[in-house]
């Protein structure tokens, strides 16, 4: 079976290496109400960060 959701591509700032990283946030989450934090894999780093995308996918968040 297949994923059937759409995904976008956004540029964040990673914490740690300070690169600007492109990754995939869900379509559903652009489209909702309550815009708040997503959750993306970091391919800079391995890691999973938080973007804000009510300031923009490109935001320095660090939630360690």
């Amino acid at each position: 079976m297949t994923d059937q959701r759409r995904w976008r591509p956004v540029l964040f700032d990673c914490p740690r290496t300070g690169q600007k990283v492109q990754g995939l946030v869900a379509e559903e989450a652009f489209n909702s109400e309550n815009l708040s934090h997503e959750m993306v894999h970091c391919l800079a780093c391995s890691e999973n960060h938080f973007i804000d995308l009510r300031r923009g996918p490109s935001s320095k968040i660090d939630w360690r």
